[in-house]
């Protein structure tokens, strides 16, 4: 028994021991994986930062002999010509009053048939609309009646000039058959005119042949741009039964500002785009100035009209376009087309800094990409104007197969 009590304070101090080990371990693994987790957050910020970061200095590309042959790669320098400095308006494409039709009949009706859609091409003498009504027949009736009495007039006339001549009747009598003859005339060429407004052949027309409809056919040729009309809907004189355009001799209606006007003349040249896309610096189209406004609009601008060389489908009136007009030639530094390429918004060309020969070994080339800034386009060639740092006359520039060098930088780049 005292033995025992002897063992009990020995056993608690091992417990006690025990416990305070393992305590003083799990502190040291929560320390340690704190110590992990922070070193991991610095290395993935560093990480990160170290990815946000992009490359500075000039980029480089560089092509083996092979390479270069096959890209074809031609050196050269800027050559000086004169090139015409321009600037850029805009517009929209516009058709003349004379070509923009609206069609409508004298006499109302109602539409019995109509097969027309927007934009649907159509040709001259084409039918557009057919129309009904019961006044047509009585136009045609009057018309037929008139003229039988015109005959038996005439008929009468004879009679009373012969009998005048032979002073058997009286000169009145025959006066009064002259002029009711005269009157009659004159009501069946009115008639005539009527008949032949709506389409309606008066010298052809007999008691068989009336008819209570008639085609409307197409002025001109075009295209529809409107049909505010339908099937079954009474139409009056005043209504617009279908628009036409004919877009054959459609021009550009540029907006000039006011303080621009001076430097704008009939004859210059213009080059445009269609559409809202202005991203593009080449220009599809070709034209000339023929018409200078007089007036000014609220917004301090002056119309000038364009006639565009040809005509290309994408031509749509009321289309947005951009412009470029030459102002006036000038000697300016330029390149071939080839030799600038385009790629994320910025204008590039590359020099050859250095061609590494080593000994047993095919030439290694290396190339420069230099940012230019870019002018005006004609016939081939673009004006340039490279940064100072570079000597044209001592530096070599790529005038052929940049795409080619461009396609390789990027290709590493991906690598």
């Amino acid at each position: 028994m005292n033995q025992f009590h002897k063992m009990m304070p020995v056993r608690h101090l091992t417990i006690q021991l025990v416990i305070g080990v393992f305590i003083g371990f799990s502190a040291c693994q929560s320390d340690e994986k704190a110590d992990n987790q922070s070193d991991n957050q610095n290395e993935a910020t560093a990480t990160t930062d170290s990815t946000q970061k992009k490359p500075e200095g000039p980029v480089r590309v560089s092509l083996t002999q092979a390479q270069y042959e096959v890209a074809a790669i031609k050196l050269g320098q800027p050559s000086e010509r004169s090139m015409q400095t321009t600037f850029k308006a805009t517009g929209v494409l516009d058709v003349p009053a004379q070509n923009l039709m609206s069609v409508s009949v004298p006499f109302g009706g109602y539409i019995r048939r109509i097969n027309l859609e927007p934009g649907m091409a159509i040709r001259k003498g084409q039918t557009l609309v057919i129309l009904e009504n019961p006044e047509y027949i009585q136009l045609q009736q009057d018309y037929l009646d008139t003229k039988a009495k015109l005959e038996y007039a005439n008929l009468e006339f004879d009679r009373q000039q012969e009998l005048s001549r032979d002073n058997v009747n009286a000169l009145k009598v025959f006066q009064q058959v002259r002029s009711n003859r005269q009157s009659l005339q004159a009501q069946l060429a009115g008639m005539a005119q009527r008949l032949a407004i709506i389409r309606i052949n008066p010298a052809t027309l007999t008691p068989d042949r009336l008819t209570r409809t008639i085609a409307i056919p197409a002025p001109v040729s075009g295209f529809v741009t409107d049909v505010p009309v339908n099937n079954g809907r009474y139409v009056n004189p005043s209504d617009v039964l279908v628009q036409i355009s004919d877009i054959s001799h459609m021009h550009a209606k540029l907006s000039i500002f006011e303080k621009d006007i001076s430097s704008i003349h009939t004859g210059q040249p213009v080059r445009f785009n269609v559409g809202a896309d202005t991203s593009t610096s080449r220009y599809a189209h070709r034209g000339d100035i023929f018409l200078i406004g007089k007036s000014i609009n609220p917004d301090r601008t002056i119309p000038v009209l364009v006639h565009p060389e040809g005509y290309s489908d994408d031509f749509i009136p009321g289309g947005y376009i951009s412009a470029q007009i030459a102002v006036k030639t000038q000697p300016l530094s330029t390149l071939p087309e080839e030799a600038v390429v385009e790629y994320g918004g910025q204008s590039y060309i590359y020099v050859l800094e250095k061609r590494e020969t080593k000994s047993g070994t095919a030439p290694v080339y290396q190339f420069r990409q230099v940012d230019v800034k870019t002018g005006v386009r004609d016939k081939g060639y673009i004006a340039v104007t490279i940064p100072a740092h570079i000597d044209p006359a001592k530096t070599p520039i790529v005038i052929k197969g940049a795409y080619s060098l461009l396609s390789k930088l990027n290709n590493s780049e991906e690598e």
